[in-house]
């Protein structure tokens, strides 16, 4: 039995569109969905090229030729246009176009898992099963209604599929193992799939990746060691164009160190359960529907005593729960030269989190005299949207593409008048009211509408040129509404009546294919209403609403000739504050790759050069510091063992090179000061079977 599904990379395509960060065998998009189309060489296993526009990114990570005991966020930072920021070995936070946090949604095979740490110790991506996806797209900038509320800055997609049994085969599935030089990094995972017959399959899989600190260029130890296991089971059917399946999975990060935090993080646990399908109908217009059902739990500790050494007889410990119940139903219509999607979704995501200080076994304990701080004072946000997108053939050269999203939200701060049970707290009210000189006193409601029109023109069967226009809007997540953070004189709140960000966003640009060079180059100018400014004055942290422009470029190209290739990548954004006159903080600089690929058949080699420039558009009151620019040389490789055995090898940051991208959080705890460094060189090596 055969069950349709996007296949994995192999080593060409990985080397030469992955790794380089620039696809070198670019299979430009020309349908919507983005599916990666098998292509069967001789002597090799099936392959898939990337797929890439100037807006979107799509690989398979399961074959990524990266160091051992990446996590998502890092993985993510190899594409074109996403920049990482650091404050350890896990939980690298992406940004896109300058826009990080809940700008940028992250959707695991349809559904959203919300943070446990308020610092971000765990952001979306690091909880993500990228193992177990099929496919990664990375959307820049807001490319459609369909993607659940915000996303102004971009959305990430991790999109699975039935598995794939050869005739007369029952069992399919695949093993990775690896290891890296820097840090000891060392990661093992496998798939066993099983074919159940008459379309039913089950899927199980595993990830074990851990890792010691890292050293950087100047052979300073950084605080950034993890460990990391995840789990997955699947039970499904696929057959007769309806598939249906439910996931249970379960991830956990245990003694994860941070370097720029003021605590580490013993242990970190999230349990996914999803359910998702969709079946082809004949009713007409309605071709198919689709949905997805799931619930995450989230359950995060973080500390300051027992991964690192404090000598005070007060300690602090802070326990989070972060909980998120959605959903989503969707049509699909064809009404000949116009496709159509009309849907529903809905999420709610309450977060608790309370700060325990005492002795050891007091916070230890849980005693709730011990609580001072109800940092996430039980706070719950609702959102129910309803969309409709269209796609419309114009003519054989123009196509018109339209949307339409709303969205309710509802917030509740259910301890804001404090919680009797922890007497000894502040009451986050009191928090607000210092700072803001305002209260919560009820539930917060908003109707936000947004939208989206593209236009495409194609010159040739070869060349595309498109504007488009969009208005997409973001409801404040808990710590910008309402975080309650109060210990002496420190103060960390949220504001009770903080406005709904309103992204007016304008692109255009051009995408060219031809059959040995490829170019894509887009534009963006983003005028925001009501941006949500954090800012730090003296020991008090606090988020206003302010006016502000995000703009940038994004190019990316490639040439072929005979066995090598040549490709590169720049991006850059540009971010001001015009309610105050001045530059927005945690904006990345200019950055890009530039790439050297040889294809020798049953082996690849290659180089990049990594690059950024100086960064001095900073806002003193957000950004650690102003940051100089840097280069960096990598190495990479494969050779294919057999059809279904692969090495892929490297080395990064070949001339061990000291350097900090710009948004990396600044060293708290450590042998170097400043913002925390990147790691120096390391080797790498990793193993891929298939079976």
């Amino acid at each position: 039995m055969t069950i349709s599904h996007p296949v994995r990379l192999g080593a060409t395509a990985l080397l030469m569109s992955t790794i380089s960060t620039m696809a070198a065998s670019l299979a430009y998009a020309q349908e919507a969905d983005l599916t990666l189309d098998p292509i069967t060489v001789e002597g090799q296993q099936s392959v898939a090229q990337a797929v890439q526009t100037a807006q979107t990114y799509a690989f398979d990570p399961a074959l990524l030729p990266v160091p051992a005991g990446l996590d998502g966020g890092a993985l993510l930072s190899s594409v074109p246009g996403v920049a990482g920021s650091r404050m350890g070995g896990h939980g690298i936070d992406i940004i896109i176009r300058g826009m990080q946090g809940n700008q940028l949604n992250i959707i695991d095979a349809g559904s959203f898992t919300y943070g446990g740490c308020p610092n971000r110790m765990d952001p979306p991506s690091a909880m993500a099963s990228f193992y177990r996806a099929d496919e990664v797209v990375v959307e820049r900038g807001y490319a459609s209604v369909t993607s659940g509320p915000g996303g102004s800055g971009g959305t990430v997609r991790l999109e699975r599929a039935a598995p794939d049994f050869e005739e007369g085969k029952i069992f399919s599935g695949d093993l990775l193992l690896g290891g890296s030089s820097n840090g000891n990094g060392l990661s093992a995972a496998g798939t066993l799939s099983a074919d159940l017959g008459n379309g039913f399959y089950a899927e199980l899989s595993g990830e074990h990746k851990e890792a010691d600190n890292y050293e950087d260029g100047n052979g300073d130890e950084v605080r950034s060691a993890f460990t990391q296991n995840s789990a997955g089971l699947t039970l499904g059917y696929a057959a007769n164009g309806t598939d249906l399946a439910l996931d249970i999975e379960k991830d956990e990060a245990l003694d994860t160190l941070f370097g720029g935090a003021n605590m580490d993080s013993p242990s970190s646990e999230t349990l996914t359960y999803r359910l998702r399908g969709g079946t082809d109908v004949d009713m007409g217009a309605l071709t198919r529907i689709e949905g997805v059902l799931y619930s995450s739990e989230v359950d995060h500790v973080m500390d300051n005593y027992s991964l690192r050494t404090n000598m005070m007889p007060m300690v602090m410990r802070v326990p989070t729960t972060s909980d998120t119940l959605g959903g989503k139903l969707e049509g699909q219509f064809d009404f000949g030269a116009t496709k159509a999607k009309i849907g529903v979704d809905y999420q709610s995501n309450n977060r608790i989190a309370y700060a325990y200080r005492g002795s050891v076994a007091t916070v230890e304990a849980e005693d709730p005299n011990a609580v001072i701080a109800l940092m996430w004072p039980d706070v719950t946000i609702e959102q129910t949207g309803l969309y409709a997108e269209t796609e419309t053939a114009l003519s054989e050269v123009n196509t018109l593409k339209f949307g339409l999203r709303y969205d309710h939200v509802r917030s509740t701060i259910d301890d804001a008048d404090g919680n009797a049970t922890y007497p000894n707290a502040v009451t986050p009210n009191d928090v607000y009211t210092s700072v803001y000189g305002v209260s919560y006193d009820g539930a917060v409601t908003e109707d936000n509408f947004g939208g989206l029109m593209r236009f495409e023109h194609r010159l040739d069967p070869d060349t595309m040129l498109f504007a488009g226009l969009s208005r997409s809007v973001r409801t404040a997540d808990a710590n910008e509404r309402a975080m309650a953070r109060q210990v002496g004189t420190t103060i960390w709140a949220g504001n009770p009546d903080i406005a709904p960000e309103k992204h007016n966003q304008f692109d255009l640009g051009i995408e060219i294919t031809r059959a040995d060079w490829g170019l894509n180059a887009t534009a963006y100018v983003d005028k925001v209403e009501d941006y949500i400014l954090r800012q730090t004055v003296g020991t008090v942290t606090s988020y206003s609403n302010v006016s502000a422009l995000l703009a940038g470029v994004e190019i990316g190209g490639h040439v072929t000739s005979g066995a090598w290739t040549f490709a590169g990548n720049l991006a850059y954004t540009y971010g001001e504050n015009r309610s105050d006159d001045k530059p927005l903080g945690q904006i990345p600089p200019l950055m890009g790759a530039l790439s050297a690929s040889y294809d020798a058949g049953i082996w690849q080699a290659g180089a990049r050069v990594n690059f950024a420039a100086a960064q001095d558009r900073i806002d003193p009151l957000r950004d650690a510091s102003t940051t100089p620019g840097y280069a960096t040389l990598d190495l990479f490789g494969a050779y294919e063992i057999s059809d279904t055995v692969m090495l892929i090898g490297g080395v990064d940051n070949l001339f061990d090179k000291a350097y900090a991208n710009h948004l990396n959080r600044e060293t708290v705890l450590g042998e170097s000061t400043g913002t925390i460094n990147e790691p120096g060189r390391n080797v790498y090596l990793t193993l891929q079977v298939q079976f």
